[in-house]
């Protein structure tokens, strides 16, 4: 397999695994962000006392009210009906930023309130569904604008109390995570499949090149040609039949010259003459 193949299948195979585990944080950062959302100082209370602590000191958004209900307006006042049968009284309260607008003047009180500067109009655009999983509907506000210290209220029917000064911090910072985990997941899956597609095709389209090699004859030895043309009989040395452009003629007396055979003559006898010597 080529390399530039291997290490796109490489990166391509991180990449994914890292975007699996991208969507994995933020799936399970959902589960936080639903909990952020759903905190609550007082569930199902008719009184209370809720600590305001304002960190930067220029005032707090306040505490919001929810009660148990619907959006309905039966009776054709144009006003929600949960907000004409709830009367939340604010007991104590700390002190507020006068420079925030319309902080003066609520001084800390309760204020009916579903969307911002809507009251309770009987509207269909002026509904807060963020906790109707819950079935709660928004009632209002209080403590608008106010430094630290201690808000008390009470109410003739049961309540639900969000700090919203303490949630939205949260909800921030879980929201951010869930944000980046789903975009690094999608974005790290994508790109790490198409580098495991390009990777693939070059796996199957290109091959590694061989390095060629090159045999070279131990120093000292030399090459002799097989071919010699006629050119070149001519200058063969005599005794050894060697070129002598390549090397040097044997000397004459290192070379011992050749026995001749022994031949041995055998004469048929003849039969003509008796053998002699006798018996």
């Amino acid at each position: 397999m080529h390399t530039a193949a291997k290490v796109l299948l490489i990166f391509g195979a991180i990449a994914t695994v890292g975007g699996i585990v991208g969507f994995a944080i933020g799936a399970g950062q959902l589960d936080d962000l639903d909990d952020s959302w759903n905190t609550f100082e007082y569930e199902g209370a008719t009184n209370g006392t809720i600590t305001i602590e304002d960190k930067d000191g220029v005032g707090d958004w306040g505490v919001t009210f929810w009660v148990k209900g619907e959006y309905e307006d039966k009776d054709n006042n144009n006003v929600w009906d949960h907000c004409n049968s709830t009367e939340i009284i604010i007991t104590a309260n700390p002190e507020v930023n006068n420079s925030w607008d319309d902080a003066g003047e609520l001084n800390g009180s309760f204020y009916y309130e579903v969307m911002p500067y809507e009251g309770c109009k009987a509207e269909s655009y002026n509904k807060d569904t963020n906790r109707s999983e819950k079935g709660l509907v928004k009632l209002g506000r209080a403590c608008w604008g106010c430094y630290s210290g201690e808000l008390s209220f009470e109410a003739n029917q049961k309540v639900w109390v969000t700090y919203d000064d303490k949630i939205a911090p949260n909800i921030e910072k879980d929201g951010a995570i869930v944000a980046l985990g789903f975009l690094g997941g999608f974005g790290g899956i994508c790109c790490g499949i198409l580098l495991l597609i390009i990777g693939g095709i070059l796996a199957f389209t290109m091959n590694d090149k061989k390095d060629e090699m090159m045999y070279m004859p131990p120093t000292g030895n030399l090459m002799v040609s097989n071919s010699v043309n006629t050119t070149q009989m001519s200058d063969v040395c005599g005794n050894c039949g060697l070129p002598q452009t390549m090397c040097e003629c044997l000397d004459k007396s290192s070379i011992k010259p050749q026995s001749k055979p022994t031949t041995t003559h055998m004469s048929q006898p003849s039969f003509d003459e008796p053998p002699q010597g006798g018996l």
